[in-house]
């Protein structure tokens, strides 16, 4: 978990706090405001934004913003916090990972004929927006000449099938590496994109999430075989967004609490 604490560090404010919801009205108000505040800071810059001394998050996040809730302890004592995994990575930073000796062997592998376990990994790939450029929060973006063209063609999608034509459920038990019995979902395979580069496969499929539109996904394989220096992780440095946060935003929080208090006590 990472976490901010943001505490009015006075043991006579805290006791007089406790007097009742009557209290410190407008300092409360202001805390209250303040930790608002800076949750909506880190939130921003989780999804694309900027803070002090920092660089931009590479793969901006709804899921991480929304991970980020703010914790009341007491009347001037909260924590702002996230228990999102790509929250502590970020924050701590990963060494380099060859994928080779990890991801062929998890829950979701699979072993080839011969053998040789591998893992299937879909990529997502974002649409163009209005001016052909890349939509935000997509690290894959289809370019818009091939977009342009899957529209043009109406190219045949992709679906997860519920049952097959007997109407038997359609889905199959295979092993993992491990041995253990997965359950795994069968499709109707629709037209593949042929091309150059990382788009290359590219298919579509309904988008589950609303009436109309397609989703378009990329499929590549990870195998205890793959070639040398391929599917290296790179180490990434940790990023101190806490202590971005913190030169952000003090000031501002101090000059609003400051004056939420001086109201209460007249001042």
């Amino acid at each position: 978990m990472i976490r901010f604490d943001v505490t009015v560090d006075s043991e006579i404010l805290q006791r007089l706090a406790t007097m009742g919801a009557k209290a410190f009205p407008a300092g409360k108000a202001a805390f209250n405001a303040s930790a608002n505040l800076i949750q909506s800071q880190w939130q921003a810059w989780a999804m694309g934004g900027s803070l002090d001394g920092i660089p931009e998050i590479k793969s901006p996040s709804a899921n991480l913003a929304r991970s980020i809730k703010i914790r009341k302890n007491s009347a001037f004592d909260v924590n702002i916090e996230s228990e999102s995994i790509q929250a502590q990575r970020i924050e701590e930073g990963t060494d380099e990972l060859d994928m080779k000796t990890t991801h062929p062997f998890g829950n979701k592998s699979r072993v080839s004929k011969d053998g040789v376990p591998y893992l299937i990994i879909p990529f997502r790939w974002g649409t163009p927006n209005k001016e052909g450029g890349a939509r935000a929060h997509f690290k894959n973006v289809i370019p818009q000449n091939m977009y342009s063209a899957v529209l043009a063609f109406k190219m045949k999608a992709s679906r997860r099938l519920s049952v097959r034509a007997d109407g038997s459920t359609a889905i199959h038990i295979e092993n993992n590496y491990r041995g253990q019995p997965v359950e795994r979902a069968e499709y109707d395979w629709g037209e593949r994109i042929k091309a150059d580069g990382n788009v290359n496969g590219l298919v579509s499929f309904p988008d589950e999430s609303k009436k109309k539109g397609s989703t378009y996904f990329t499929f590549r394989i990870i195998s205890r075989d793959s070639p040398e220096g391929s599917w290296i992780r790179k180490a990434v440095p940790p990023v101190d967004v806490t202590g971005a946060l913190e030169r952000t935003t003090r000031p501002v929080v101090e000059d609003m609490i400051r004056a939420g208090l001086e109201a209460d006590l007249g001042v």
